[in-house]
């Protein structure tokens, strides 16, 4: 009995272990957020974003410059902790050639074989596809074909993997995607079975973040827990690991996303009185977020129009006063939480702004679902928008308290 009481607890002490947390670092912080500021123990995985696509086949570095001293001194600490680092492949702005180059053998070739020199030039463990979106639009300049990109996606997975076996041995190095809230995009639907990604896949990372937002008529939850019938994206966290486990990823592959920063709208009516977060909004046009937002136009793409995103980093809603304690808002603010999307709210009625985010209670909703379901683990955008709240939930994760369904 007692040697079967250790083995059950090494056993969950193994599976515990080998949770991942993964964290996108992007590569446009600069000094402004250096790599020493990244908590090496506390992640897993970095995902260095991005390297882009928009042109021909091969992906670039925006400031070869920058990558050339930063991409090192990552993937040194890193190491240093355990820790492995990836770079991340395409992004919101980044996508504009995936769909040709994975249609075509010759072009798929030279884009795996600029993978493999950036893996031999910097030492990092792995390759993360982080198409925005196979067969749908994304962003407004992007190639996309419906009928064919998600098989052409799996037969450029399966290229990279074999040329990332062969040369490095059977698994040395991961191979990862960056995945929307539902199942790739066919011409008949959204695809059902995704099985065959998942034999040569490490990890699908789900972007369950950006579910509504300003481009909406009505206000609504950056990333609900939940979603609620007939009000905002019928997306959310929960439905979006029930999708991508019924079409067959195992669940031990899925990594659920989780936002460290929230977005903002100007709504039409003073939201403190209808005490609902879906409400009517000003579309198409964010209010000012915190003090790192300003005007930013797409250079690669000129049909999609620029603006100010309207983001806060939930660091800078602590710092800048919004927030006076992880669940206090400061006057003339008034946080609301909601009971179906598990998720609170912010609404200034002076300026009729609101703000949907995640805090430390909303993101222990999550992380303890992800830990029920005996998920692969929790990916993280982005590492520098929080100020340690939300990671010390994240890192539960890892835990073996009784809370959870494990």
């Amino acid at each position: 009995m007692k040697l079967a009481l250790v083995s059950l607890f090494l056993s969950i002490t193994c599976t515990l272990a080998d949770k991942v947390i993964v964290g996108y670092f992007p590569n446009w912080l600069y000094a402004r957020w250096p790599v020493t500021n990244i908590d090496f123990s506390k992640y897993t995985h970095i995902n260095y974003a991005f390297a882009i696509m928009i042109k021909g086949d091969t992906p670039e570095w925006t400031d070869d410059w920058a990558v050339s001293t930063q991409l090192p001194q990552l993937t040194k600490a890193a190491h240093a902790k355990n820790a492995k680092v990836l770079i991340s492949i395409g992004g919101w702005s980044g996508c504009l050639t995936f769909s040709p180059m994975a249609a075509d053998a010759g072009r798929r070739k030279n884009f795996i074989d600029w993978n493999i020199k950036q893996i031999d030039t910097y030492g990092i463990d792995g390759i993360d596809i982080d198409w925005e979106y196979p067969g749908r639009q994304g962003a407004g300049c992007n190639a996309f074909d419906p009928a064919n990109d998600a098989k052409n996606l799996l037969t450029l997975l399966r290229e990279l993997r074999t040329a990332l076996d062969s040369k490095y041995g059977s698994g040395k190095k991961e191979l990862t995607i960056a995945a929307h809230v539902r199942p790739f995009v066919t011409s008949s639907g959204y695809m059902s079975d995704v099985s065959e990604y998942a034999k040569v896949l490490d990890r699908v990372s789900l972007m369950t973040y950006d579910i509504n937002g300003a481009w909406n008529t009505t206000t609504g939850p950056n990333a609900p827990f939940n979603f609620e019938n007939g009000f905002g994206d019928a997306d959310s966290f929960v439905s979006a690991i029930d999708a991508w486990t019924k079409a067959g990823m195992p669940a031990s592959k899925i990594v659920p996303g989780v936002a460290f920063y929230g977005r903002s709208a100007t709504a039409t009516v003073d939201m403190t009185k209808t005490k609902s977060q879906y409400q009517g909004q000003v579309p198409g046009q964010p209010p000012k977020g915190d003090s790192y937002d300003a005007y930013w136009q797409d250079p690669y793409c000129s049909k999609d129009p620029g603006g100010l995103s309207g983001i806060w980093r939930y660091a800078n809603l602590r710092s800048e006063g919004i927030l006076t304690s992880p669940t206090t808002a400061a006057s003339p603010w008034v946080r609301t939480w909601d009971n179906v999307t598990q998720t609170p709210w912010l609404f200034n009625p002076t300026n009729k702004v609101f703000i949907s985010y995640d805090d430390p209670v909303s993101m222990a909703v999550k992380v303890n679902y992800a830990r029920s379901k005996n998920l692969g683990g929790v990916m993280v955008w982005s590492v520098d928008e929080d100020n340690g709240e939300l990671l010390d939930e994240v890192m539960k994760i890892k835990s073996d308290s009784s809370d959870c369904n494990c």
